[in-house]
Formats: structure tokens, sequence, C-alpha cells
């Protein structure tokens, strides 16, 4: 096999494991709540979906009470699809995603879409003879009040299963002594974007997190802590344009594995990139075929400003995005 086809097969496969990191979140536009057959039961349980559903989906949770969205809240039968019998006295709320978009985005809303990053959990105690665990074994509770409230927002997760006992006790170090950096290198080799940390002590629970929506701390409940993130999550992520679309990005001077991982970073850390995938490798050239949101212009000037992304003054005018990565 020559080196040209087995640096392609190699680029290929580090482009699948880096494409991993953002996850598609399914049921963004359908809610549970308490209700009934009836048609006033029906509109009751609307609005109270809504009200989830809207929080959701515009990453904001005080969207709930948003005074602008009152009349949306007020419409929300027409918007309701489905609904759907799930348990005693519950009911699951479906709405028209499209139709939804478009009244939000009307009332000057900005809206998540639904590849979202991927946040790897850890969870730490402090008490002593507490279990040692990173994936809240020792607290089961707290374990299940975190995915409940990152269901309600919409924030996918991901925990740390499977570590050799050395890797488990090192980071567990790190993870007392809130050393964040190691735990986000961790998080990037499982396929994740950022990490969120709750360290269990006799007065409660700090958190701190650090990722692409930049590092923080809190003190408070697993909830508070899910909706804080998923707040700052969707202050970053959420936008004003739903247009999806797919481009080509043409980039040169990629000389070896570590270029390539350099160039697909650049181009996956933009913020309305939601896939890069490698099209073709010839040389020192790769194509990739990248999807994204909003205006291709602003992805072109925002790809301009990535470090390591310089404009190619000798690139051909054939629709495509043409850079050469820098040293």
């Amino acid at each position: 096999m020559g080196l040209r086809k087995r640096l392609a097969l190699g680029l290929l496969g580090l482009a699948l494991s880096t494409a991993a990191a953002a996850a598609a979140v399914d049921g963004l536009y359908e809610a549970i709540v308490p209700g009934d057959g009836t048609e006033a039961g029906r509109a009751a349980a609307a609005t109270e979906a809504l009200r989830q559903v809207i929080v959701r989906v515009t990453g904001r949770g005080a969207a709930a009470t948003e005074p602008a969205l009152a009349s949306v809240y007020a419409a929300a039968p027409r918007f309701a699809q489905t609904y759907r019998a799930v348990a005693s006295g519950l009911v699951a709320v479906g709405f028209d995603a499209a139709a939804l978009d478009a009244a939000l985005l009307s009332a000057g809303q900005r809206v998540w879409p639904r590849e979202r990053p991927l946040t790897l959990v850890l969870l730490v105690s402090e008490r002593p003879g507490a279990q040692a665990s990173l994936t809240g074994a020792a607290d089961p509770d707290l374990r299940r009040e975190v995915e409940k409230a990152a269901q309600l927002r919409g924030l996918p997760l991901g925990w740390a299963n499977g570590l050799d006992s050395a890797t488990q006790q090192a980071r567990m170090a790190d993870a007392l002594a809130g050393r964040l950096e190691p735990l986000r290198a961790l998080a990037r080799d499982v396929g994740a974007d950022g990490v969120l940390v709750g360290r269990t002590g006799a007065s409660g629970i700090a958190w701190s997190f650090v990722g692409p929506a930049g590092s923080g701390t809190l003190a408070g409940s697993a909830t508070e802590a899910v909706d804080t993130l998923a707040d700052r999550y969707g202050a970053q992520f959420a936008t004003e344009d739903r247009s999806a679309g797919r481009l080509t990005i043409v980039i040169r001077a990629v000389r070896d594995l570590s270029g390539y991982a350099a160039a697909t970073q650049a181009l996956g850390s933009l913020d309305t990139v939601s896939d890069v995938a490698l099209e073709e490798a010839a040389g020192e050239t790769l194509r990739f075929q990248v999807s994204f949101t909003g205006d291709p212009e602003a992805l072109r000037q925002a790809a301009a400003q990535a470090p390591r992304l310089a404009p190619d003054e000798d690139a051909p005018a054939d629709g495509a995005l043409h850079f050469v990565l820098r040293p």
C-alpha cells in the first residue's frame, strides 16, 4: 500500500473519531407533563410542555417566563402536533419544529441546533469513607438528578466508564484538587467536548466546568449546575439563522497526521460547524465537507480568524473555501 493511500486511511480514521465529539440530540420538540385526553387538559398540557421545549430549544432557562414569548405560549395548542399517553396522568406533547422555530425567531429568540457539545460528567466525594468513583456510583441519586436535568435541557452527557484503575485514581486526584486541564484532556480522549465536575463535601456540592463555553464554578444542586452550563452553551451556540448547508473547504500544507489533526480541530471549533468529514487527501492538500448553520460568509470569516488557518491567495475560484495551514 502506497504512502498516500496509507495516509488517507489514517486520516479517515482520525476524522471519524474527531466527529464523534458533537452529539445530535433527539426529542428536543417533545416534553412529558401532567395531562389528560380532554380538550381543556390538552390545552393546559400543551402550554406546560411548550415551556420545557422552548427552554431546551433556545438554550435559555429564562425563556420559560419570557414576556416577549407570551403570544407564543398562548398559541401552544396550535404548535402541538401529537399527544401520547405515557403513564397514568402523564402525556407526551410533540410540537411542529419548523413552525415553532419560525415563531421563536420572529419573537427575537435564538435557536440552538440539535448538534450539541458532549459533556463528560465526573462526580467525586470528599466525604470520609465514600466510595471511590468518577461515575456517580457513590451517589446514584446525584447521578440521576444530573441526568434528569440534562434531559430537560437537551444537554448530551457522557460518563467515564471503563477507565483502568491507575487512570481513575489519577483523575480522581485531579478532580478533588480542582485541576481541570487533565480532566479536559480525559474528556477529549473519550470523545467529549467539555467536562463538568461535582465534588460532594460536608457543606454541599462544589461544581466546576471547562469546555467550549469557557470555564466556571458554582455551589448548588445538580439541577443548578446543569442549568448554568446549558445556559452558557445556549448563549454561545444558539443562532438567529437556522438555514443549514454544506460547504467544501480545502486546506493546503498539511504534511502529516499532526497537521491533519490541527486542520480538523480548527474547522470543528468554529461555532456554526456541526460536522467535519474528510472527502479527499491528495499530497499535502485535504478536501473537507463541512456541515454548518447560518451564513456561509460568516463561516468564511470565522475560519479566516482561526490561528492555524490562513486564506489561500493562490486558490482557484471553484466555490470552495481555500486555506493554508500555518505551522
